[in-house]
């Protein structure tokens, strides 16, 4: 008796919380099932229903991610009514629009969104938070785009430049090159870096950070990225812009495609030489005059110890064998007999070994005799025996010079 006492006591209890229940938000998400082309949007719609009205918007989630792109449509949120159990249900319903930027399946985390209605009994506005159905996609690429780096897929891709400069510069003279590239059928952010960066050692680039754009026609999305450069002359030669080129596949043909820009010849004259200003000038004067200054103090100092040199070695020259030796030669190629002898007579002064000079002698008096003899005309003078036989002198006194010194002297 007092089990069932207890029972229906709670029975109220049960029954209200199941009504509760039964009326709780409803929320569903209507995902393709079909694979979405990288690039391409899916359509996503979240819709929220309530048995009452909502006094307040929901709070959907962002659907933010890395690598999927997410844009709302116009006019993505409108109401919509449902009829659930008979009755008629009220709510409102988002539209999402993801694109994603890498192939592979795409998946998302517990989400939640945030619901405030008229509560059924009360009418009193009630928040709850509602947990969003799982939401998986899938990205893949076209056959024939696969080899493409970067993966470009579109409808329609182009690209277009303008220059603003003088083609044969001067240095310090500047070129402004700006390229851009137009897409439809996907959103600007596929587009890679369009610039090159291999230019010449004779042109200082100067970067400007991209500027993109889109636009939205009846759900299509088309954009540009459009990139400026000024480029700086630095020295005298000929270079270039390079050419671009960058392959992109066409979702209307099926097929790739290239876009690209030629190359742009630029002649640059060296620089012009400028003036010095007054301070490289007065640092100059400075550097000279300091140079002159120790040139002139090292000779100073150099001059007397270089000309006490200069004439101690001149006089031990005179005063040596050597110098006998040279004097001797001078006079036998002069073929001046008196002065032969006299210089003859100065090196055996000097010479440790007078002996060697008796060859020498032998020609000289023959000389002597076919010069002063009574028959001097049929004996001719031999120079060039005389001259030969210098050889010994000059042998002796090398190696007089070269001699070492007694060990016990």
């Amino acid at each position: 008796m007092r089990y069932l006492a207890v029972f229906i006591l709670l029975l109220p209890l049960s029954v209200s919380a199941q009504e509760n229940s039964a009326y709780q938000p409803r929320v569903s998400v209507d995902v393709p099932n079909e694979a979405v082309i990288v690039g391409q949007p899916a359509i996503v719609r979240v819709k929220v229903l309530v048995p009452t009205f909502m006094p307040q918007p929901p709070v959907f989630p962002s659907l933010e991610q890395q690598n999927v792109l997410v844009r709302l449509p116009e006019r993505a949120s409108g109401p919509v009514s449902e009829t659930v159990d008979g009755e008629t249900w009220s709510g409102v319903q988002r539209s999402y629009r993801l694109y994603p930027l890498t192939s592979g399946p795409v998946a998302y985390d517990a989400q939640e969104v945030v619901v405030t209605f008229a509560d059924p009994q009360s009418n009193d506005p009630v928040q709850v938070s509602v947990a969003l159905p799982s939401i998986q996609l899938n990205a893949e690429i076209p056959e024939g785009a696969q080899g493409l780096d970067p993966l470009i897929i579109a409808s329609g891709f182009s690209l277009d430049q303008k220059l603003d400069g003088p083609t044969d510069m001067q240095a310090g003279d500047s070129i402004t090159r700006e390229i851009s590239a137009q897409i439809s059928g996907t959103t600007a952010l596929t587009i890679p870096a369009l610039t090159p960066q291999d230019q010449s050692q004779l042109l200082r680039a100067y970067p400007k950070e991209p500027r993109f754009s889109e636009t939205e026609d009846q759900g299509i999305l088309s954009g540009q990225r459009v990139e400026e450069t000024v480029y700086n002359a630095q020295d005298g030669g000929e270079t270039q812009l390079s050419a671009v080129s960058i392959d992109w596949f066409n979702l209307d043909t099926g097929q790739i495609e290239t876009a690209s820009l030629p190359s742009t010849k630029l002649t640059l004259a060296p620089p012009r030489r400028q003036p010095p200003d007054a301070q490289t000038i007065i640092k100059s004067v400075l550097y000279l005059v300091i140079v002159v200054f120790a040139l002139w103090t090292l000779g100073r100092f150099l001059r007397p110890r270089y000309s006490t040199w200069k004439t101690e070695r001149r006089r031990r020259y005179l005063a040596s064998e050597k110098y006998a030796v040279d004097a001797l030669r001078s006079a036998l190629i002069s073929r001046d007999l008196p002065a032969v002898y006299q210089a003859l007579g100065l090196w055996k002064s000097r010479s440790a070994h007078p002996e060697r000079s008796l060859d020498l002698e032998m020609s000289l008096m023959n000389i002597g005799a076919a010069r002063y003899s009574a028959t001097a005309c049929n004996s001719p003078e031999d120079w060039e025996a005389a001259v030969q036989h210098l050889g010994a002198l000059k042998s002796a006194t090398e190696r007089k010079s070269g001699s070492l010194p007694p060990l016990n002297p």
